[in-house]
């Protein structure tokens, strides 16, 4: 129930929109009505046209393409120390760069900050042949602990990498949360604030499967349509990736959903407050990380609420993922267990 937004289906209107796009034939690889539609659309929604856009399947992929596209195999990627692309991708980013290191930033904090690079700077020369080359700065918006850059801390971190000479990514699986809990505009939280690679996600917020790599501005290099190419990311029936795009961005559907999913995170985080359930950090998107006593937890396991322990925020932190199908009754189940708990 709150294990993970990728639980959740398709919304109805993804569905329709590559049902309708099933109807006939047309040019293949991306040379499609639909591809060029959704492109008009990405310039609207991040109000530019200096991008690139590379639809792909996967968040991993969108991730390591990016990676690829923006460090040289013998430099390094900076990340917080719990970061997706550190933890969680199976060495994806080394193998997609061609062996770039990646190392996480020795932080506790939820949010990278400027000060974490300016160390970061100090301690890798780039004097020194023999050490690593820092060359990117990913960072995750929303982060693993479900917090939120805002525009100002964004381009902070944008302005302390251009002068370092570092390119930044964002890997932005939740971004459409994060646009919402900041009330920013996806460009402010993009390429306004420095950001030379986006991986727009819009599959925990709604669709099927649709991952978009943007690269902005100077970050833009024709060797992207080739890395793609080469990784097996280039759909032939490319129209369908375009459709849930379409759907998705048209009449704003995706920030509907996502302000959905972090309205329910809030009322989520209400009913573990009434149950004396601390909060492990603010609820600022769509996941709550909660303290929970050994009996709470085993309560909400027993009535059949899915969830994850999260040691990362302490030993007996656990992780609830709302999404844009969680409904009052699924709130109201939490609350109910929670109840009866020891």
């Amino acid at each position: 129930m709150f294990g993970s937004d990728n639980q959740a289906g398709a919304h109805p209107k993804v569905l329709a929109a590559m049902a309708e796009a099933n109807h006939g034939r047309c040019g293949s690889y991306g040379d499609d009505p639909w591809t060029q539609r959704a492109h008009d659309l990405l310039a609207d929604t991040f109000e530019t046209r200096d991008f690139d856009a590379y639809f792909v399947a996967t968040g991993g992929a969108a991730n390591g393409l990016a990676l690829s596209a923006l460090c040289p195999s013998w430099a390094a990627v900076l990340s917080h120390p719990h970061a997706h692309v550190l933890e969680d991708e199976g060495n994806g980013p080394e193998f997609f760069t061609g062996g770039a290191r990646h190392i996480g930033l020795p932080t506790q904090a939820l949010l990278v900050s400027p000060q974490d690079l300016e160390a970061a700077a100090a301690r890798h020369s780039p004097d020194f042949v023999h050490g690593l080359q820092p060359r990117v700065v990913s960072l995750t918006n929303l982060t693993e602990a479900g917090q939120a850059y805002g525009a100002a801390h964004m381009a902070d971190v944008g302005e302390t990498c251009r002068r370092l000479g570092w390119r930044l990514h964002v890997d932005g699986a939740r971004f459409a949360n994060a646009v919402v809990a900041t009330g920013a505009s996806p460009a402010e939280l993009s390429w306004r604030a420095g950001v030379d690679a986006l991986s727009f996600g819009l599959t925990k917020t709604g669709a099927m499967a649709l991952e978009i790599m943007l690269l902005f501005g100077p970050a833009r290099t024709q060797a992207a349509a080739y890395l793609r190419k080469r990784a097996g990311q280039l759909f032939s029936k490319h129209r369908f990736l375009s459709a849930q795009a379409i759907a998705m961005l048209e009449k704003g559907l995706w920030l509907e959903l996502a302000g959905h999913a972090n309205q329910m995170a809030q009322r989520l985080a209400h009913s573990f407050a009434q149950a004396q359930c601390p909060l492990a950090a603010p609820a600022m998107g769509n996941e709550v990380f909660v303290h929970l006593r050994a009996g709470q937890a085993h309560a909400l396991t027993e009535a059949g609420i899915g969830f994850y322990p999260w040691p990362t925020l302490g030993a007996d932190t656990h992780r609830f993922v709302t999404c844009w199908q969680t409904s009052d009754r699924d709130i109201e189940a939490v609350a109910k267990a929670l109840s009866g708990a020891a």
